[in-house]
């Protein structure tokens, strides 16, 4: 922080007679007003580190505002759905006035199939043999009247002889445990690259000729962001993005039945837009898959008995497999498939996302704080990805306007069918990028929806609110850490200068007129934020509404309590604590979990006991872990809360995902991270195999200042049965410990630390 603020130090020169000016007239009315009630709007300056208005001295009215402020901070989603669950009804109802199927379905069993199936192995094949598993289900299925057609390639390991990890190549199944390769050799092209999809297809078209072409994506999926693959091969080659994947399939020139992603969060508004032009079916998942991915022996069995079977029934079998499947195989896994109608796509929603993009840009500049809270609450998916996909209809019927609800109606229309496992709900089956983790992808998705055309008035939403945001953020002095917090500022001294209302407002100034393009401390740090501004909605009204609702609170402790106002807690989004371990060289940083406790005055209070979760993989020797709260589920009474724990898995990256009830504490899979190589979700793992290494990592700073993201925690479990979780004491370490409280524009601040 001191590098950010010694590069302005000649405008805060500028602006300390002023400040100064400001804070001497207060303290003189302040004294000449000791005697009147402090107002319950007035904001917090400090004086002797006690607030001028604090929760104690409102009345027992204003009191009881505070439960409805502090009881929703951090991310909860409920079992009961917002609008009717539209999970396992089949609509075959065709609406009047849309265009014609491009695929033309003879009837009587009549019909050609041909399926083009491109396996991207990846890593999802080297590291735990999902495609050979799948290939063995579509082998055991009865294929003698369809054409399935698989291309394989993208990883680094295939577990099987027959399949070449040289070279890419291309094999017919045909079923009764038969797989015959067809070529040998089809090159080593990157599988993310369109034009190596774009000849498989054509590949396909020419010697498989059909009436029913049907196109399905194997791998991982990044959703409307990055699009779909990641080959393990060209690691640096990232994803193929939706506009690239718009390109290969003009250039390939095939209509399509269906285009299906047996892949993560590829059912995105933005996809099936694009795919409209293509197909005329989309079936995918919301949600990131389990590693198991599609079971496809029942559902290829039955369209072999039937090649004239509709496409939404062909739809329905894939998606009552999948979940069927998950729900038996990894009961701890959410997984989610719907089957969408693309000619309804392309006539029923683009008018209704325009007119809702308008009300919404509309309710953005009049109230930002009630679109931002409509955005937190809805059903996210990957939320630990920070890509943003959140189910269209379930935010937009949390605006609950004229327009959101007719978007619901066109959305839900062309909604065939959806699927989801227990427990999840609002997943109606679209979903659609909206940023609120953060604005790190706001540029590509910009560019992203410029090259496949996507709604103009929605494209204003994502700048807009992004603008709004980022500006909210720089207006608070830019993103810190905890670290940081604890030794780059004085914490009363920061958040009483960011009172100023002038200041604020030069400094919003200052970076909406461009004057932080030069900086590349913020530069750097906002990337795609500051992009988002060009063309956006930058205006005195803006800054305004960000001056008045800007969190600006004391957050040192007096007497194990840290007071906040109503107003003040109202622009808290989430409320964290963030765990320390001073272990004679630096810090270790534990991680950040939804432990707080605040009494109905409205005081935070400090924690009274330290406790952390931990690992065992013998459920005797136990090790402390780096722990992240994402979300939690509330089903009645039972509360279930999902979380994720870094580690490296056999020395690569991943993520362990936790989940926390009144039962007990599981660990339910694993997701690997591509630390950068491309930003894509992976499946994640059904279970870790007997024999893997896990190895416990944390970020770690020194005494210095110096960050390292890759410290390893003492000791490494060799999985002999499962692993074990459970929360233990560290009452024995030297512990330093603070809050975050994230505000509605992301940004985030820390208490002072408790020792």
């Amino acid at each position: 922080m001191q590098k950010k603020k010694s590069r302005f130090s000649f405008i805060k020169f500028l602006l300390f007679v002023i400040i100064a000016f400001l804070l001497i007239n207060f303290v003189m009315s302040f004294l000449s007003s000791m005697n009147t009630s402090p107002s319950s709007n007035s904001s917090s300056n400090v004086v002797d580190n006690t607030p001028a208005t604090t929760p104690q001295e409102e009345s027992k009215d204003d009191k009881a505002g505070y439960e409805g402020v502090t009881s929703n901070l951090s991310t909860v989603y409920s079992s009961n759905w917002q609008l009717t669950s539209n999970v396992g009804k089949l609509d075959s109802t065709v609406t009047q006035g849309i265009r014609d199927k491009r695929t033309k379905i003879v009837g009587s069993q009549k019909d050609t199939v041909t399926i083009m199936l491109y396996m991207c192995g990846s890593d999802l094949e080297s590291q735990a043999a999902m495609g050979v598993y799948d290939l063995q289900e579509m082998v055991n299925a009865s294929l003698d009247n369809v054409n399935l057609i698989v291309y394989t390639g993208g990883t680094t390991k295939w577990h099987t002889n027959m399949i070449s990890t040289r070279y890419n190549q291309i094999y017919q199944v045909v079923g009764g445990g038969q797989l015959g390769c067809l070529v040998e050799n089809a090159g080593t092209g990157s599988m993310v690259d369109p034009d190596t999809l774009v000849s498989f297809i054509e590949f396909c078209e020419e010697n498989f000729e059909a009436n029913r072409y049907e196109l399905i994506l194997w791998d991982h999926g990044g959703g409307s962001v990055s699009g779909y693959g990641y080959d393990e091969k060209y690691p640096n080659r990232g994803s193929m993005s939706l506009a690239q994947l718009d390109s290969a399939l003009t250039e390939a020139g095939v209509d399509f039945d269906f285009i299906g992603f047996d892949a993560c969060l590829m059912a995105t508004t933005e996809t099936a837009l694009m795919l409209s032009e293509h197909a005329d079916y989309m079936i995918a998942s919301e949600e990131s898959e389990p590693g198991i991915g599609w079971y496809y022996t029942n559902w290829l069995t039955k369209l072999n008995n039937d090649t004239s079977m509709s496409t939404i029934q062909i739809g329905k079998n894939i998606a009552d497999d999948f979940v069927a499947k998950c729900s038996t195989d990894t009961p701890g896994q959410t997984a989610t498939l719907s089957v969408i109608d693309l000619a309804e796509v392309e006539s029923l929603v683009p008018d209704a996302l325009t007119a809702f993009s308008s009300s919404t840009n509309e309710l953005i500049d009049s109230d930002y704080r009630t679109v931002a809270m409509a955005r937190k609450g809805s059903r996210e998916f990957a939320a630990d990805s920070y890509l943003d996909m959140v189910d269209l209809v379930d935010l937009a019927s949390k605006m609950n306007t004229t327009e959101a609800n007719n978007l619901c109606q066109a959305l839900m229309k062309a909604v065939k069918y959806n699927n989801t496992s227990r427990g999840i709900s609002n997943a109606y089956g679209m979903s659609i990028y909206f940023p609120y983790r953060s604005t790190k992808y706001v540029n590509t998705i910009l560019n992203t929806y410029n090259a496949i055309d996507m709604n103009k008035e929605y494209t204003s939403v994502v700048r807009n609110f992004a603008t709004y945001q980022t500006s909210g953020q720089v207006a608070s002095g830019g993103s810190h850490s905890a670290y940081q917090s604890y030794n780059s500022y004085n914490s009363s001294d920061y958040y009483s200068s960011q009172s100023s209302e002038e200041l604020l407002i030069d400094v919003l100034n200052l970076f909406l007129g461009g004057g932080y393009s030069d900086n590349s401390s913020y530069s750097s740090y906002y990337g795609s934020g500051l992009d988002a501004l060009f063309g956006g909605r930058a205006s005195d009204k803006m800054v305004q509404y960000i001056v008045d609702n800007h969190f600006d609170a004391d957050l040192t402790w007096n007497n194990g309590k840290i007071a906040l106002t109503e107003k003040q807690w109202s622009l808290v989004d989430s409320l964290k604590l963030n765990m320390f371990i001073d272990d004679g060289n630096g810090y270790i940083d534990l991680g950040k979990d939804s432990i707080y406790d605040i009494d109905d005055n409205g005081n935070l209070l400090a924690p009274d006991e330290k406790t952390w979760l931990a690992v065992s993989s013998d459920n005797e020797h136990w090790h402390v872990v780096a722990y992240y709260d994402l979300y939690s589920t509330v089903d009645g009474d039972n509360v279930t809360y999902t979380g994720r724990i870094p580690v490296m898995i056999n020395d690569k990256y991943a993520n362990l995902i936790t989940m926390i009830d009144d039962e007990g504490a599981q660990i339910v899979g694993a997701t690997y991270d591509y630390r950068g190589e491309a930003d894509v979700v992976s499946k994640n793992l059904v279970e870790l195999a007997e024999g893997d290494v896990v190895k416990l990592v944390a970020d770690y700073y020194d005494y210095d200042g110096n960050f390292d993201d890759a410290y390893l925690l003492e000791g490494k479990l060799t999985i002999v049965d499962d692993l074990y979780l459970g929360d233990v004491s560290i009452a024995d370490y030297k512990t330093l410990s603070s809050y975050e409280f994230k505000d509605i524009y992301g940004q985030s601040y820390y208490s002072t630390a408790i020792k």
